[in-house]
């Protein structure tokens, strides 16, 4: 059966709100695998898939953890064959195997956490919109690959949001997919109201039934 693969490659806490979440509105079936954690048997096990989320993690890309390898290899063997959403560290994951630059985003190695406005030019996926979303990064995508535009900067992120120019390969660097579990599972200060991340949900979301109508 075709299915949405969400691949969450934190090393702490498995993000099961988030994935619940996504897993509640998406059109096609969608599967959680735990690459960092219990590796890509239940991944491989799964072989029909339709499309790829990749969610956060405290990992660096730059790490080379045999955790990583494996799944590096994994997803070079799917790009450009289905369509690819990456978040957070997803995002830096992208751009990193597509051939950009991830570095850190200060010299103390200090970590953005918090509500940041995210501005995005329109794709497939969104219109041109200015969204509050969840962020939580110490890291982020230097330059951008090639083939690819970034699609969004802010004063310490040139590259918010980036989509390549002919693949469905899209990534973000904020968490969208963030829920109120989420920001506490990661000690992220977050008091406002829920609402407010319904914007980041519908970029998820608009992924999940793009996923779904290109499903064959």
């Amino acid at each position: 059966m075709p299915h949405l693969a969400v691949l969450d490659p934190g090393t702490r806490i498995p993000e099961l709100d988030s994935f619940n979440r996504i897993a509640r509105n998406s059109p096609i079936t969608a599967t959680y695998h735990l690459p960092a954690q219990q590796g890509m048997a239940s991944l491989r096990a799964q072989p029909d898939v339709a499309g790829v989320v990749i969610l956060g993690s405290g990992a660096s890309v730059n790490d080379g953890e045999p955790w990583q390898i494996e799944m590096n290899a994994w997803l070079r063997e799917h790009l450009g064959s289905v369509p690819m959403l990456g978040l957070c560290y997803g995002h830096q994951l992208l751009a990193h195997l597509l051939g950009g630059e991830v570095g850190f985003l200060f010299d103390d190695h200090e970590k953005l956490k918090g509500l940041r406005e995210v501005p995005l030019l329109a794709t497939d996926l969104w219109q041109d919109q200015t969204t509050p979303m969840v962020v939580s990064h110490r890291e982020h995508v230097l330059r951008t690959p090639p083939g690819c535009v970034a699609l969004g900067s802010t004063v310490h992120v040139p590259v918010e949001a980036f989509k390549h120019a002919e693949l469905p390969l899209w990534g973000l660097q904020a968490h969208p997919e963030a829920t109120p579990a989420f920001t506490t599972n990661n000690s992220i200060p977050f008091d406002a109201d829920p609402s407010v991340l319904a914007g980041g949900h519908a970029i998820v979301d608009a992924f999940s039934a793009y996923v779904a109508r290109h499903a064959t």
